[in-house]
């Protein structure tokens, strides 16, 4: 009995020392294959960054571009796309026509049509997107509805790069659907087509989508031309009573005509609809308006007070002089405390 317990210690033993010394070898490899692959990714890099260069400078390749493998693109993509995004003027033009000199644009549908590996599908996504690649809109298309937040996302940012008009018909609309892609990614996107290719689109989508959903489309407004906004706003401020479409309202108000109905949010049950008038009117108007905000210095909530303090005094064009007589004038200490904030923080600045 002795004995088997002794043989049983050996071969445990034995055991462990050879499965340490298979996952110090399965270590050894792995940091061995991690080499060879950093040694590649450096010395194609010294083979097509020169390209790149060229290419973005304008000026012709010193040798002919190698076209590219299966094998290699990705690492090919990376360098290029990192080019594309710190260059401008003439020079992403150039840099796609290096792209596809060297074959990216077949095999990024080929990746689009095969849906290999994340990594892999969003990087041809993009690519497909800076190459222009008409083929490309019919897989993208289907990409745009996938419930994955990056892929969808980056599959509307390549397909308006490939023709912003059509694009942003299909992708406006699934702003109401989509609110986990990134506002500051939409907004960059809305921002680059401009507003003469967002308004029609925009103003389709609001108007024929449901009063449930409309906040979500109307906070782009900004994106979209004045008149389109006018639309909106006569259309929803004059009886909406949801407060968060009528602070999404007041955000994008940027014209005088639709003055009388941000004085008529002054005096609204909700004081985020206060604030927002406030703010708009210190954007749109004038020194008849600092009478319609001098009953907001008394306000119960402390932010509607500083923005009305704030609205009047740029409304003034900071007349220190006018603000001490409104101060005077003033029975309630918070609102007189909150002018004096303001025009400390003036002397502050």
């Amino acid at each position: 009995m002795p004995s088997d317990a002794i043989g049983w210690a050996y071969w445990l033993g034995f055991g462990a020392i050879a499965l340490t010394l298979l996952q110090l070898l399965y270590i050894l490899l792995l940091r061995g294959w991690l080499w060879l692959m950093e040694r590649r990714r450096q010395r194609l890099w010294q083979l097509w960054r020169p390209l790149c260069m060229n290419a973005a400078c304008g000026l012709a390749p010193s040798a002919p571009p190698l076209y590219l493998s299966n094998s290699n693109w990705l690492l090919f993509f990376q360098l290029w796309h990192h080019y594309l995004l710190n260059v401008g003027g003439e020079a992403p033009a150039n840099l796609q026509r290096l792209g596809r000199s060297m074959g990216l644009h077949h095999i990024v549908i080929k990746i689009l049509n095969r849906a290999p590996s994340d990594r892999e599908l969003i990087a041809a996504t993009v690519a497909a997107g800076w190459l222009r690649d008409i083929r490309a809109w019919e897989p993208l298309l289907q990409r745009l509805h996938d419930e994955d937040s990056v892929r969808s996302f980056s599959a509307a940012r390549a397909l308006t790069r490939i023709d912003t008009r059509s694009a942003l018909c299909e992708v406006i609309p699934l702003l109401v659907t989509h609110p986990d892609w990134p506002r500051h990614l939409v907004a960059g996107l809305l921002l680059e087509a401009g507003p003469v290719m967002v308004s029609p689109p925009l103003l389709d989508a609001i108007l024929n989508t449901s009063q449930e959903q409309v906040t979500a489309l109307v906070r782009y407004l900004p994106f979209a031309d004045v008149s389109t906004t006018n639309i909106v706003l006569q259309r929803y401020m004059f009886t909406e009573q949801n407060y968060e479409l009528l602070c999404a309202c007041l955000k994008a108000a940027r014209s005088p005509k639709v003055l009388s109905l941000v004085r008529n949010c002054l005096s609204d049950a909700h004081w985020e609809v206060r604030v927002e008038a406030a703010n708009a009117l210190c954007r749109l108007g004038d020194g008849s308006d600092v009478a319609s905000l001098q009953p907001l210095l008394s306000d119960q909530q402390w932010w509607v007070r500083y923005r009305a303090a704030q609205s009047i005094g740029e409304l003034l064009h900071r007349d220190k002089a006018q603000m001490m007589r409104i101060h005077q004038a003033q029975t309630d200490r918070y609102a007189a405390d909150m002018l004096m904030q303001v025009m400390a923080e003036w002397e502050a600045a």
